[in-house]
């Protein structure tokens, strides 16, 4: 009987929580639609890319197809924006919020000279960047899909684990919290593209990452996802893109 009425709780509690993404979905439409646009675009260049270039996304996905990837990160994008919106703390993109993506552009500026600054003194091997004109789609695209899995997905399960268990805790903490333990993905997910460099080099290029990371998930708090993803796009297109092309002229 107890076991009956726990899987019950649970049931209504599982399908409350849907039904709040949904109605989260419907009433917040516009901001989906931000998203989906955004989306379709991307979903563009990856089949431009894919027919073009076959094995383009292969270094990053594997034998995975990456116009199934696309599609189902942006539906698993839809659902996971939609409980973080649901709880009233974040936003896709807010027209008051347009000064975030001026800031972001800003704060990006210091990283990718960073990036540009050791790779000019030390410099990472020459096929490390996708090369322009396919750099132009390639970099939009990935960096949507590290959006999503890399920042999205963890803060919407690390929200949802620490507000089940610290039910009266701070808000700011516990979203302070899982911007710290989010921010170490992307470093530990780099190592292996840095891996060959001296220690130091790669211990700098872990923390620039955290940080890069951390001030991020920061902007997505103060602004919105549209500000977080530009500040990425900015950054890509300062490093991968721009010094992508000029760096094989000068360092090779």
């Amino acid at each position: 009987m107890g076991s009956d009425v726990s899987n019950n709780k649970n049931s209504q509690g599982k399908l409350y929580g849907i039904s709040r993404i949904t109605k989260t979905i419907s009433e917040r439409h516009f901001q989906f639609i931000i998203f989906l646009s955004i989306s379709l675009v991307l979903f563009s260049f990856t089949v431009i890319l894919f027919v073009s270039d076959p094995l383009i996304f292969q270094p990053y996905l594997g034998n995975i197809n990456p116009i199934l990837a696309i599609a189902i990160i942006t539906l698993l994008g839809v659902v996971l924006l939609g409980y973080l919106l649901s709880l009233g703390w974040f936003d896709i993109f807010k027209r008051e919020n347009l000064k975030g993506l001026l800031i972001s552009s800003i704060l990006a500026l210091p990283f990718a000279l960073a990036a540009i600054t050791l790779d000019f003194n030390f410099p990472y091997p020459e096929d490390i960047n996708v090369l322009f004109p396919k750099s132009l789609l390639f970099y939009p695209t990935a960096g949507f899909v590290v959006e999503i899995l890399f920042h999205i997905l963890p803060l919407a399960l690390l929200l949802l684990l620490f507000t089940s268990l610290f039910k009266n805790a701070n808000r700011e903490r516990i979203i302070l919290a899982c911007i710290f333990i989010i921010a170490i993905i992307e470093p530990v997910y780099q190592i292996r593209f840095i891996g060959g460099q001296p220690l130091w080099i790669v211990a700098s290029e872990i923390i620039r990452l955290f940080l890069f990371s951390f001030v991020q998930l920061n902007i997505f708090k103060r602004y919105d996802f549209v500000s977080m993803y530009s500040f990425r796009l900015v950054y890509y297109f300062l490093w991968h893109i721009l010094w992508g092309s000029i760096r094989l002229t000068i360092l090779f």
